[in-house]
């Protein structure tokens, strides 16, 4: 940001006038963007061949399981950060002997092992546990990543005595609040609720309206509190989300079993030293993490730990001397390695006839086509629908659950060409084999933009990122990936336009009968 500097000479006579002062600029400052130590200072995560069983904190017998599902080699995400969690459980899910345990934050690539990040640590601290409460609280911003999610800890929980619920609002209310608490007939109004949840995996809405409204509901046995796709919570931290969690976390509610409630945590004192209090651990995950102060301090983090992706070393050439060296910088915005981003110019009317020449001559295969609105995503669907040779499913918040599961297993299996989507899809989602993300309408922000591209290259397989922009939308979108650093990553691919011109009898035609099949929808809609 930069600011000019005003100062005011002395009064001067003009035209017999008395001029009591002149401005005069000075040289603009420049003011410097200060950092809080712990985002300036963070740990990198840097690419590294490590396995499972090489992480000696790892407890065998889930090293075993993942052996048995077919994981032997872990993301560097997962060997740098798991290490750490366990370490400030080592001598108990109290913490560091006692101590409270600092606060992590990691910000990495889409598809690089965030979800086992944590499912692993925490499996392994509430293991042995004897008395179920709920001790690990995941808490996602849209069901279809909650499902996921919920889907991963149930496969490792099993063997043990873990129980994993699931609030996501896919099941009635009272069915949930009957997974999670149980009331025990003829005893004490004190001891009448007993938890039957030892990990709760809940979007943001549906656990706060059981915080409020189901009975014997209690988190004052909280140990991990983990935010998953953190910089879009983050984003709705103004409705008090948080606050409620962490109230809830160490204010016992009535009927609930708590003998020794904690307090809210504060400055150390010399009681305080007697006490071995167990208290909440935040732990944030995102590919987009803010690096906004006022966001972060929302979250009320304790002395926390950022862990940051080293993006790929490139090499720099020093113009006097000619030596070469090898520059080592943070991705702020985290993309998959094996990832290319492509984009091309297209004027608006040709944007159907791009995607279908991709599809129909180029024969791209497992393609996720982004749109910006639900209703382009119908639009765009309907029409790509008429081509027989393309087998196509659109997915946005109109279709049910259910049906989205069925369709991305049918794209897993090869069933499907094309899934045309809107950016409900953008988070967290998994869906395999994806070789190609096409955004058909270019991303307003950078976030969306990572969020796309991260749907494809998971897992250290490669993939393609393609742009289709208007020639309006070249300058915003420029100047956006500039500022994030990836500007020199994107390369321009052309199309020739002869190769559009046998699309255009059909694409007429097609054209033609969309607006028929929607009044048909509409109508059929509404009786």
């Amino acid at each position: 940001m930069d600011v000019e500097m005003i100062e005011i000479e002395g009064p001067s006579e003009i035209g017999g006038f008395t001029v009591l002062g002149d401005f005069k600029s000075k040289e603009k400052k420049k003011i410097e963007r200060v950092l809080p130590n712990w985002l300036q200072n963070s740990i990198l995560i840097q690419e590294k061949n490590v396995r499972f069983s090489d992480i000696l904190e790892l407890d065998r017998s889930l090293v075993e399981r993942l052996t048995e599902n077919g994981l032997d080699k872990c993301f560097p995400v997962q060997s740098t950060v798991i290490p750490e969690i366990l370490n400030q459980c080592r001598y108990g899910i109290s913490g560091d002997a006692g101590f409270r345990p600092r606060d992590l934050c990691i910000s990495a690539p889409t598809g690089s092992g965030k979800t086992l990040t944590y499912v692993l640590p925490i499996i392994q601290a509430l293991q042995h546990r004897v008395v179920p409460h709920v001790r690990a609280l995941v808490v996602l911003p849209v069901r279809d990543l909650a499902i996921q999610v919920y889907k991963v800890f149930k496969r490792f929980t099993q063997g043990t005595s873990l129980k994993v619920v699931l609030l996501s609002g896919k099941k009635e209310f009272r069915t949930e609040q009957c997974s999670l608490v149980w009331k025990k007939p003829h005893t004490p109004s004190s001891h009448q609720w007993t938890s039957l949840a030892d990990i709760v995996v809940a979007t943001k809405g549906r656990l706060l309206d059981h915080i409020e409204d189901t009975e014997g509901f209690d988190l004052t046995h909280l140990r991990f509190l983990v935010i998953d796709e953190a910089d879009r919570l983050m984003n709705d931290v103004f409705d008090d989300w948080l606050d409620q969690i962490e109230k809830a976390a160490y204010t016992p509610k009535p009927g609930a079993y708590s003998p020794n409630p904690r307090g809210f945590p504060g400055p150390l004192t010399v009681t305080d030293c007697w006490k071995n209090d167990m208290h909440v651990q935040k732990l944030l995950f995102s590919a987009t993490l803010s690096q906004n102060p006022e966001l972060l301090e929302k979250m009320n983090l304790y002395l926390p730990l950022l862990f940051s992706v080293v993006a790929p070393e490139t090499t720099t050439t020093d113009a006097q001397n000619g030596t070469q060296s090898l520059d080592t910088q943070i991705d702020k915005f985290s993309a998959p390695a094996l990832l290319k981003e492509k984009f091309i110019d297209v004027k608006k009317a040709e944007k159907p006839l791009i995607l279908l020449h991709f599809l129909l001559h180029k024969k791209l295969q497992r393609v996720l086509c982004f749109t910006n609105s639900v209703e382009s995503t119908h639009r765009l669907y309907l029409l790509a629908k008429q081509w027989k040779d393309v087998k196509v499913a659109e997915i946005s918040s109109n279709i049910h659950s259910l049906k989205r599961e069925r369709i991305i297993r049918k794209f897993a299996r090869g069933d499907l060409q094309l899934i045309i989507s809107s950016d409900v899809m953008t988070r967290g989602m998994d869906i395999e084999n994806i070789q190609y993300v096409i955004s058909y309408d270019a991303p307003q922000y950078i976030e969306t933009y990572i969020h796309r591209v991260g749907r494809t290259a998971r897992a250290n397989k490669p993939g393609t990122a393609i742009t289709l922009l208007e020639g309006k939308e070249m300058f915003h979108f420029k100047k956006m990936l500039r500022e994030s650093g990836r500007w020199h990553k994107l390369k321009r691919i052309l199309v020739n336009r002869k190769h559009l011109e046998p699309l255009v009898p059909q694409f007429t035609q097609a054209l033609q009968l969309l607006p028929e099949i929607l009044k048909e929808q509409r109508r059929q809609k509404n009786l």
